[in-house]
């Protein structure tokens, strides 16, 4: 059966956590979950180290899904709300999706080789630092290869 849009593969999923978990052990980081999305926030594949509190397996899952819904980062959120706020907005709250986040780590993952990037998931790692946890989102999705971009 077609699908009605492109979006990551379980295998390309599966790649994108394998190389998150492993980026993190390479680089001695704290234990981290990894959860990666399709473009409509529906988990497709993740991953919890060992040790970790389960609670961050759901803020991976939000970031994923602010990131694949508003294609955009969590970051690229913090901008817009800003801008939001200077029209009047009240926060977050007014975007009715509890799913969505602001914090970082999160990433919009793309693909881009028809030469006009389409969006197919997105990307949320939780447990450590959010420079750390950027860090290992982007290093996943450059594994992808060179028609995966993000934002």
């Amino acid at each position: 059966m077609p699908r009605d849009y492109k979006t990551l593969s379980l295998a390309e999923a599966r790649k994108l956590v394998d190389t998150a978990i492993a980026h993190v052990e390479a680089q001695g980081l704290p234990a981290m979950a990894v959860v990666v999305v399709d473009r409509a926030g529906e988990v497709i594949a993740s991953g919890r180290m060992d040790g970790l509190h389960p609670r961050y397996i759901k803020a991976a899952h939000r970031k994923a899904y602010t990131g694949a819904i508003f294609e955009r980062s969590p970051i690229g959120m913090n901008d817009m709300w800003t801008r939001q706020e200077g029209e009047g907005h009240k926060g977050p709250s007014d975007w009715n999706d509890s799913m969505l986040t602001t914090i970082p780590g999160g990433l919009c993952i793309l693909n881009d080789e028809r030469g006009r990037p389409e969006v197919v998931g997105g990307i949320g790692v939780a447990g450590s630092d959010q420079p750390d946890e950027v860090a290992v989102a982007e290093a996943a999705v450059k594994a992808l290869g060179e028609h995966f971009i993000f934002r």
